[in-house]
């Protein structure tokens, strides 16, 4: 490991453990979701698939004739509950058994019995003697089959529910922790210490470098691709888990009810899954048209009522309606309402600094544009506390022909004007 992986390492550590803004509540509850869904399907697996996997284990198909079908009474209720009972023979590696079954149930002497008079009669209507059906016979002990074997196509369905929730919770979980360790509210948590005035952040922010043109190139906010990166990682797996489910549902369906049970399973899921698909395409083209786009600043920190220089660069194929650069203040309040974390944001200034129409970049071409902007005199500094924040920033924002939007966040940190101390 080299020794700027180590600093970095050491920095993340850092701010893992002197962060304070944790949001405890919101992390439990993403956490007893992605709980919940383990729990549920360990539940499931240990009773549904434990009895699936003994199906597929032991249990062979098999041809069957029927000798005899009758009811037979509960000895504890002989007038109320009933069990279907049909006398089958078949023959397994050479060798001839007879057997009295119906279901697994009937397969244990006491058990079975949870039918009326007319159902387990209904049952039995279909096995008239004579009839050649199948069964299906268990291979550790032949003496035993089933006629009736229950489908496994609900209980692959059923996998979704906590599959849908582990996956909730935890991409849920990964983004904030990601929030609390890696984001500049973090990297500005651990600045607080360090800074003269413990409220301002410093200047310029954490990712920001030279600029070729201006003195400073701003780094966007990581937040919108981190999200995108949620959003295609969510997709995919969702339409994955969606058509394994599906194709195997299908391929274990028996009769006509599993196979419309299938279909009516991939027409919700899979259409679903389809418009988030279409939902996460459209945003990676327009990422991919947009390419790096970049901007730079004369000087970090601002200050009220002077002159700022900016100069934007664009890069890619880019065919764009209309463009527009937004200087914003953002107020951002935390607190905690009984268990749930609650934030509000309110935008208290943004003044359009520069709008272009129909810009064209060619492709493998950079397009720059240069503009000013000023600070209103008397606005509030950039400001960092444990439960309040005011953000400072130039939002660039596209419009496409087709309907589409792109916009990105570059931070300014913005100082109040304080005199030079002697």
């Amino acid at each position: 490991m080299t020794e700027r992986s180590k600093s970095k390492s050491a920095a993340a550590l850092r701010r893992f453990v002197f962060l304070t803004q944790w949001r405890l509540s919101e992390m439990f509850a993403f956490s007893m979701i992605f709980t919940l869904g383990a729990l549920i399907l360990v539940i499931h697996l240990a009773t549904w698939g434990v009895e699936a996997r003994k199906d597929a284990k032991f249990l062979v198909e098999t041809p069957c004739f029927v000798e005899t079908a009758t009811i037979r009474p509960d000895p504890s209720a002989p007038q109320t509950r009933f069990r279907p009972e049909v006398t089958i023979c078949y023959a397994l590696k050479g060798e001839s058994f007879t057997t009295t079954t119906y279901d697994r149930l009937t397969l244990t002497e006491d058990k079975g019995f949870t039918y009326d008079r007319e159902s387990a009669l209904a049952a039995t209507r279909p096995f008239y003697p004579g009839r050649r059906t199948t069964c299906w016979v268990r291979v550790d002990d032949p003496t035993k089959a089933t006629l009736v074997k229950r489908s496994n196509v609900w209980g692959w369905i059923f996998l979704l529910i906590p599959t849908t929730l582990m996956l909730s919770g935890g991409i849920l979980l990964c983004s904030r922790i990601y929030e609390r360790v890696f984001s500049q509210e973090a990297r500005a948590s651990v600045r607080r210490q360090t800074t003269r005035y413990p409220t301002l952040p410093n200047a310029p922010p954490a990712g920001s470098a030279p600029g070729r043109e201006l003195a400073l190139r701003l780094a966007p906010d990581a937040s919108s691709t981190f999200s995108f990166g949620m959003a295609t990682g969510g997709a995919v797996a969702w339409n994955v888990a969606a058509a394994t489910i599906f194709i195997w549902t299908l391929c274990l369906a028996k009769t006509t009810a599993d196979v419309w049970a299938s279909w009516l399973f991939f027409a919700i899921f899979g259409g679903l899954g389809f418009v988030f698909a279409c939902r996460v395409w459209t945003r990676l083209r327009i990422e991919r048209v947009v390419g790096s786009t970049e901007l730079e600043i004369s000087t970090l920190p601002v200050l009220p009522g002077r002159k700022v220089k900016f100069c934007l660069f664009l890069r890619g194929r880019i065919n764009v309606k209309r463009l527009d650069v937004f200087l914003k203040c953002e107020e951002i309040a935390r607190y905690v309402q009984g268990t749930n974390s609650i934030v509000h944001r309110h935008e208290a200034y943004c003044s359009t600094i520069f709008t272009s129409y129909g810009v064209e970049v060619p492709a493998r071409e950079t397009r720059s544009e240069r503009f000013t902007a000023t600070i209103p005199i008397g606005a509030a500094p950039s400001f960092h506390a444990e439960h309040n924040e005011v953000v400072w920033k130039a939002t660039l924002q596209m419009q496409f022909g087709d309907g589409g939007t792109f916009s990105r966040d570059f931070e300014i940190v913005v100082y109040p004007f304080l005199p030079k101390e002697r």
